[in-house]
């Protein structure tokens, strides 16, 4: 991916977006990741919502980033004990 600003921005659907930014009259890019925060969620934050988002697409991108993800190639080839795990 080329050399970009990003933004992350709320859609009028409520979806939070990281999205490469983009001048007036210039054509919006597909966002790189949406984010749903459901409205117990939002209404229990208040206005700090958008900070809990923010903070996660920088998570995520500080991950992708961080040493041992610089070989985005590498990563296909890692075992399945090495993916990273999701816990709910």
């Amino acid at each position: 991916m080329k050399d970009t600003f990003l933004e992350i921005v709320e859609l009028e659907n409520g979806d939070i977006v990281l999205r490469p930014a983009h001048d007036e009259g210039e054509e919006e890019c597909p966002p790189l990741a949406v984010l749903k925060i459901s409205d117990d969620t939002k209404d229990y934050l208040k206005d700090r919502y958008f900070e809990l988002a923010k903070r996660m697409f920088h998570a995520g991108i500080d991950f992708v980033y961080s040493e041992g993800f610089e070989d985005l190639d590498d990563y296909d080839e890692l075992e399945e004990e090495e993916l990273p795990r999701i816990l709910h």
